[in-house]
């Protein structure tokens, strides 16, 4: 570990000079042909919306030709299930408010990376919760995206090309390794760890593999220059890297010069651990629960608070916290390579939805206390705002933790061994291993996956997210299953009943 530590001294001793030439001269090589070729041009000068000037240049309609003359938001102020529990706040955007925002703004063309104050509230915010970059502020930036899966397009086919590989956990959301694969680059599987204790990569694993990888299974392809990691609540596996695991984890992509893409939707929607002594225990249920100890003692930081040097990627979305179907995400990334992923989208998406941007953005705004559109946006009040509720939503999504497993524990399959659970510290998604089953595992795994349809209930095969089934074959013998589109308590736990009688009957049958 010596040469690890040697690199982090001397990244740490890069910091304190780091610039934007620095950042070009250091990451400039990880850039795809692709990227070099790309070249923005346009035909607008600098100061061409003067507003000074009369608009006879772009090729922008007059606001009055909008359709739309204003939207009214009806919001609720906490995760509803029942009517009974719906508490609202309501609040107007027009093409004259709110002022900073109004539809005037958010239905025209607009800047490539988002319109600004939305940036400015984002940026605001992963400053407020101490989750932004270690370094200079002036150095990274953050720019909007048509949700994750558009981030990660654009971050791939900026930075890979055929002869590339990619390192990701073995059990991954698997519409990245087309990404990847639509690239020409290769992904290769990380061991992850499935005990709570020590959960998610295994390090040793991959300090081993970079350490000799000309010796090594993959010898026959080029070095990693990516590691892609779902570092929160894992999908599927539900895993959290705890702080060490991070800080190994960035010190080793140090030492053998990768760059960490951290995709982090479940970043917020953490877990205490389940204590089968008391199995409703939820913490954010307590009246006197603080954000103060929400973020000391809930919620894990990101790789980019250990970035000393520029190498961390982080994408961010509001699928998981607002509405998926906004399609509206954001990455944070040091300067020099977020321009590059700002000049791809000059060339295919250019902005995400303004409208999206504009509701997303009022209706923060409407939940602070001082709300009215005519006020300047107040960024700490919007902040606790929005992580009040984040709160709300985390204390949900414990709250069905908990009941799904309680039902899974309570089960005779369960009793009888028949499956073991695979306990998530953050996210959506429970993982059922399923006992006994060693040879012909997909093909078993299949069988109990019509039993699964047959009965009524719909999950995921754990082999289906193997990023090579060869390499994961031991451990694919398990099914995900996700707590979040269930309509109430009464459907989770039919839904665990269901799925604990279809491995009861599947062993019947073997």
């Amino acid at each position: 570990m010596t040469a690890i530590k040697d690199n982090v001294a001397i990244a740490n001793s890069e910091h304190s000079s780091m610039t934007l030439e620095s950042l070009r001269e250091r990451y400039s090589k990880f850039l795809s042909r692709r990227e070099a070729n790309r070249k923005v041009i346009t035909f607008w000068a600098e100061d061409e919306f003067d507003p000074n000037s009369i608009q006879m240049s772009g090729g922008m309609p007059n606001e009055g030709f909008f359709p739309i003359e204003s939207i009214n938001l009806k919001i609720s102020n906490t995760p509803h299930f029942e009517k009974s529990e719906r508490k609202t706040v309501t609040t107007n955007i027009s093409k004259e408010t709110p002022v900073e925002l109004p539809l005037s703004k958010s239905m025209q063309y607009s800047e490539t990376r988002g319109l600004n104050p939305l940036l400015d509230f984002i940026r605001y915010f992963i400053k407020w919760i101490g989750n932004s970059p270690p370094y200079e502020d002036s150095l990274w930036e953050v720019m909007l995206a048509n949700g994750s899966s558009d981030s990660m397009f654009k971050v791939f086919e900026t930075l890979c090309d055929e002869s590339d590989t990619v390192l990701m956990e073995e059990f991954t959301f698997v519409p990245v390794i087309s990404n990847v694969m639509a690239t020409g680059a290769k992904c290769i599987p990380i061991k992850v760890n499935l005990n709570y204790e020590d959960q998610g990569i295994d390090i040793d694993y991959l300090s081993n593999l970079l350490n000799n990888w000309k010796e090594g299974p993959y010898k026959h392809l080029s070095k990693p220059k990516i590691l892609y990691t779902i570092s929160t609540g894992q999908n599927p596996m539900g895993m959290t890297l705890s702080m060490e695991k991070r800080e190994k984890i960035y010190q080793i992509a140090q030492q053998h010069d990768l760059i960490i893409l951290e995709d982090d939707p479940y970043t917020y929607l953490t877990f205490p651990k389940f204590d089968p002594q008391d199995k409703f225990n939820n913490p954010y249920e307590n009246p006197n629960f603080t954000i103060k100890e929400y973020l000391q003692n809930h919620f894990t930081k990101s790789f980019i608070t250990l970035d000393n040097d520029g190498r961390v990627i982080r994408l961010e979305t509001f699928s998981k916290l607002f509405a998926p179907g906004l399609r509206l995400s954001f990455i944070i990334a040091n300067k020099f390579l977020l321009e590059k992923f700002v000049d791809f989208s000059e060339l295919s998406s250019r902005a995400p939805s303004g409208t999206s941007q504009a509701i997303v953005y009022s209706t923060v705004k409407a939940l602070t206390t001082t709300r009215a559109n005519n006020e300047k946006p107040d960024l700490e009040q919007m902040s606790k705002a929005w992580l009040s509720w984040i709160i709300q939503i985390a204390k949900h999504y414990t709250n069905r933790r908990n009941i799904t497993l309680s039902t899974l524990y309570e089960s005779n399959a369960y009793k009888k061994k028949l499956f073991s659970v695979i306990e998530p510290s953050a996210g959506m998604f429970i993982n059922l291993k399923i006992n006994n089953i060693s040879i012909n595992i997909l093909e078993e795994m299949n069988k109990l996956d019509k039993l699964l349809s047959k009965n009524g209930v719909k999950v995921i095969l754990g082999y289906k997210m193997a990023v090579s089934k060869e390499f994961s074959m031991s451990d694919c013998n398990f099914i995900r299953i996700t707590i979040s589109f269930a309509k109430n308590e009464e459907e989770l736990k039919n839904a665990s009943n269901k799925i604990t009688k279809s491995i009861e009957e599947y062993f019947q049958k073997s």
